[in-house]
């Protein structure tokens, strides 16, 4: 609704009153008229804009602000007067004291003459500069840190697969050499000599344990499975999770066209390898769905698991999720309904 100005009433606070008032406001204030021309500017507002009031009275600032600024501003009152209601927007303001652009939050309210037509803006100024500066530098401190996070993880990564494929080439190998030595003597021995034998049969369940050993420990550094893609990496964690939970688990893939480099593919397996054992806690049933698309990945992982009391160790492995993606500039979220649902996004942009 427009509302109309029909001036000051006998008896009622007169104009130069007014003035006196808006002159003690601490609160930037300004009054422009239907032509964008300031008639009224408080001190506090002048400081702000870093014009004198006797300055720019009258018109409506050329000449001391940039053309490109003040065509921004006087849409913004045109904005005002057409839509009839408060517009609120973030301008840049040259302050000639300073020898900087500032930025303003400007709030502007139209008012109409008894014929309806624009007469006078109402408006005041919040300098939000160094609000900005200050949001910026933390977004830029955000981005370094998750850079960092990154490099620090992909460094993680590589260090793991090179540990991985040192075992397996070199331990693992010798291990399963040294089991071929004692079988070959444990078939030898037999009933001529049975102390020895009986060792040898030891020796070899020793040995089978330790291969397990390496090869769980080698799997989880870097399983091999990691090189012929995410989905192949996944279907055999949620094998493994099978295997040996008895969970029922079921792998979905909705499209599995993005190329993705081996670091994101082992980052983001770890992620998921994360979030799987998060649900499998009190869990029956675990699903996967996958879409690996071009220019967006999505990952759902979802159980029958209710959620419960919260534990320092759940809340440490969301919070571990949620900083390996935002090195790689993704998000999780969590829903609960009837069971537990972790939503992983990622831009491929980002990866």
């Amino acid at each position: 609704m427009k509302r109309l100005f029909t001036g000051l009433k006998e008896g009622s606070i007169t104009s130069l009153e007014v003035r006196q008032v808006v002159s003690m406001m601490p609160q930037p204030l300004f009054v422009k008229d239907a032509a964008s021309r300031v008639v009224m500017m408080n001190p506090a507002c002048e400081a702000m804009w870093g014009v004198r009031f006797e300055d720019i009275a009258g018109h409506d600032g050329a000449g001391l602000f940039p053309p490109e600024q003040l065509s921004l501003h006087h849409q913004y009152d045109r904005m005002a007067f057409d839509r009839g209601e408060t517009v609120v927007e973030e301008v840049p303001l040259w302050h000639a004291g300073l020898q900087e652009t500032r930025l303003m939050l400007t709030y502007k309210h139209p008012l109409y003459d008894a014929g309806g037509q624009p007469y006078l803006l109402i408006g005041s100024s919040l300098d939000i500069t160094e609000r900005q500066r200050k949001e910026t530098a933390l977004a830029d401190a955000l981005l370094l840190s998750q850079q960092i996070a990154g490099e620090r993880q992909d460094a993680t990564e590589n260090q793991h697969r090179r540990l991985a494929s040192s075992m397996r080439d070199n331990l693992a190998q010798n291990l399963v050499a040294l089991k071929l030595d004692i079988a070959m003597l444990h078939a030898r021995t037999g009933a001529t000599q049975p102390l020895l034998h009986e060792r040898a049969v030891q020796a070899l369940a020793t040995l089978d344990a330790s291969i397990d050993a390496v090869r769980n420990i080698i799997n989880e550094l870097h399983p091999a499975t990691l090189e012929l893609g995410l989905s192949a990496a996944i279907e055999w964690q949620l094998q493994q999770m099978a295997r040996r939970q008895g969970l029922q688990c079921a792998l979905r893939v909705l499209d599995d066209r993005a190329v993705l480099s081996q670091q994101t593919i082992s980052a983001l397996f770890h992620i998921v390898q994360t979030g799987l054992e998060y649900l499998s806690t009190s869990a029956q049933r675990l699903q996967v769905e996958l879409s690996l698309c071009p220019s967006q990945l999505a990952i759902v992982l979802g159980s029958d698991r209710h959620p419960g009391a919260s534990y320092p160790a759940e809340a440490a492995a969301l919070n571990a999720m949620r900083q390996r993606l935002g090195a790689l500039g993704g998000t999780l979220t969590v829903s609960v309904g009837a069971g537990t649902s972790l939503h992983i996004i990622c831009k491929a942009e980002r990866l």
